[in-house]
């Protein structure tokens, strides 16, 4: 294992790119959108995209401080793209793309070893202790005033 991710042509088998950003070796591989996103056991989030001379760079990264174990992106309440990662801390960090400002937290009593996208608003995370949990996104509604 050498650190990299590399981006094969899926018509011929050809490896147009080599990305060698991360120093540890890659533990997550998410295509997403116009994104690919990669963590690693270097405790960095990196979000790679093309760019005018058509190679492929990094445009965000993120380090965490406790292991990363799972990536997962999908649409927010309002369509717009998150990333939601696992990490070693039992938590789940909800991330906006592409810039991973965190958006929210969600804590578990154990790691969280699994996360799927559902139907929807839905996403499931699936942590140590065999819990299966079912999360739904809503839309924040203002506070009305007091009169």
């Amino acid at each position: 294992m050498d650190h990299t991710v590399r981006v094969w042509d899926p018509k011929n088998f050809e490896c147009l790119h080599v990305l060698k950003e991360h120093r540890g070796y890659v533990t997550s591989l998410l295509c997403w959108q116009s994104f690919l996103l990669t963590s690693s056991l270097d405790k960095t989030i990196k979000a790679w995209a093309l760019n005018d001379g058509g190679r492929m760079e990094v445009i965000h990264s993120r380090s965490e401080e406790d292991g990363i174990v799972e990536l997962k992106g999908m649409g927010d309440s309002e369509g717009q793209p998150v990333l939601l990662c696992a990490l070693k801390d039992n938590s789940v960090r909800v991330y906006q793309l592409p810039s991973f400002a965190e958006k929210g937290r969600i804590s578990s009593s154990k790691e969280v070893k699994a996360m799927k996208t559902g139907p929807g608003d839905l996403f499931f995370t699936g942590n140590g202790t065999g819990t299966l949990a079912v999360w739904k996104w809503t839309v924040e509604q203002p506070s009305k005033a007091a009169a």
